[in-house]
């Protein structure tokens, strides 16, 4: 069954890499018009580009998620461009791989705030506007970490399991404002890929 997204907004977070980039690649395959958002501003304008040239709409934007003002940037742009916003991935994360009792307070406080504040920031931000807007989608990708090999991993599995419980919380708060909010569990890049396209079916 074909996907039509054709006059949707979206705005996706880590666009300048899978699986954000192959994401947003297919949003704008289905119709969307999107704003990829990324760290690094070369590869959030390389991803819009290519989504272009391949017949979509689509611009770049830097942003920093875990900076409240800069994430709202990225909200305000996509409304002044394309007037609107229905979907949010939150695709971006960083992911340490240090012991916990090596690790620096800086990396650790560092994960958790972009990890975990990062995606409450951008999700509020989505969430206040699609109420308004009528309704709307907000996926937050989370990186699942294997309990049996987990060294290494745990900042990054402390602001994962926050971005989980997040999402729980947030999908009962605005449901009523006929926003859906989920946690979206990271996967290959093509079953992350079928997980969200499918949410739209």
């Amino acid at each position: 069954m074909s996907i039509d997204l054709t006059g949707r907004v979206a705005l996706v977070t880590g666009a300048g890499t899978d699986p954000g980039l192959a994401i947003a690649q297919a949003l704008a395959a289905a119709g969307a018009s999107l704003c990829c958002v990324d760290l690094n501003p070369d590869r959030a304008e390389s991803s819009a580009q290519a989504i272009g040239q391949a017949g979509g709409s689509a611009f770049g934007w830097q942003a920093d998620i875990s900076n409240k003002f800069q994430a709202a940037g990225a909200i305000e742009e996509i409304r002044d461009v394309y007037g609107r916003l229905d979907v949010l991935v939150q695709a971006t994360a960083i992911r340490p791989q240090q012991d916990l009792l090596t690790m620096d307070e800086w990396e650790f406080r560092r994960t958790v705030e972009y990890n975990l504040v990062g995606s409450f920031f951008i999700a509020q931000l989505a969430a206040r506007v699609m109420a308004d807007e009528g309704g709307g989608l907000i996926a937050l990708l989370v990186d699942p970490v294997d309990p049996q090999n987990a060294q290494g991993s745990g900042a990054l599995a402390a602001s994962q399991a926050g971005v989980a419980a997040l999402a729980m919380v947030f999908a009962q708060e605005v449901a009523a404002s006929r926003v859906a909010v989920g946690a979206l569990p990271v996967s290959t890049t093509q079953a992350t890929v079928q997980a969200l396209m499918s949410l739209f079916t």
